[in-house]
């Protein structure tokens, strides 16, 4: 839902705004290096062997090329460890945080 983008999500996203600004920081923080927090977390998902099913959003024919070239550029050259490790330190704070969805109901005992 655009956390991990450039762009950074939309204004009504969900997320706490903790976890909105250290996404941002990641971002920037690829960003000063030359690098898309987009690609890292496209090739971080593909690799990972603990996610089973990965869902991306796109729109626009330049983003489904791009997502296309990471996931050659991860199948041919690897991931970039060093920013994996960086972005994953600048996130660990907020790491396991989440935020409510669906309708929420209330259970009747």
């Amino acid at each position: 839902m655009g956390l991990l983008t450039d762009n950074g999500p939309p204004e009504w996203h969900p997320a706490p705004e903790e976890l909105k600004l250290a996404c941002r920081t990641a971002a920037d923080h690829c960003r000063k290096k030359g690098k898309h927090i987009t690609k890292l977390a496209m090739k971080y998902s593909l690799m990972n062997n603990e996610i089973s099913t990965v869902l991306v959003g796109m729109n626009s024919p330049e983003q489904v090329e791009e997502n296309v070239a990471a996931a050659v550029e991860l199948s041919t050259s690897g991931i970039d460890e060093e920013l994996l490790h960086e972005v994953e330190a600048i996130l660990e704070p907020v790491k396991n945080l989440t935020w409510p969805s669906g309708i929420q109901q209330a259970l009747a005992c």
